[in-house]
């Protein structure tokens, strides 16, 4: 991942092939001491890991892909749980036909590029459990 641009809280960010996103990003996060943002991407991709949440089951049930698709719209949010750092991402995805998946994004590796714009926000964006959903919710 390479750092293209930095004004005030707003990066620009370019992630290039082989980078697997969701951990390069909270990598950088870490790194920078960002404990809350949203960002916005797109670009290519040619590993995902795609999850839908059961509410019934209170689990994710994975899909992994393995071909090259464009990324048509990647967006989410850093937070902080148990002062680890969190990324929650999910995504729409278009193959060789066009026919478009998405989901919450547990792993999506670069194919070619990625272009992301990162906003951070001043204040702590915090997760914590809840018992009815079973998910980490903001808090």
């Amino acid at each position: 991942m390479k750092e293209i641009l930095k004004e005030k809280n707003k990066y620009v960010l370019r992630f290039d092939s082989g980078d697997e996103i969701v951990e390069v990003l909270k990598n950088f996060c870490e790194k920078e001491k960002i404990e809350s943002g949203f960002f916005s991407a797109f670009g290519a991709c040619g590993e995902l890991t795609l999850a839908y949440y059961s509410l019934d089951k209170k689990e994710y049930e994975d899909k992994n892909i393995s071909e090259r698709l464009e990324i048509v719209s990647l967006t989410g949010n850093i937070a902080k749980m148990n002062n680890e750092t969190v990324v929650h991402a999910h995504g729409l995805f278009s193959d060789l036909n066009t026919k478009v998946q998405g989901g919450h994004i547990k792993r999506i590796v670069v194919s070619a590029t990625c272009e992301m714009f990162l906003t951070v926000f001043d204040a702590k964006i915090k997760r914590g459990y809840d018992d009815n959903t079973g998910l980490n919710l903001m808090i």
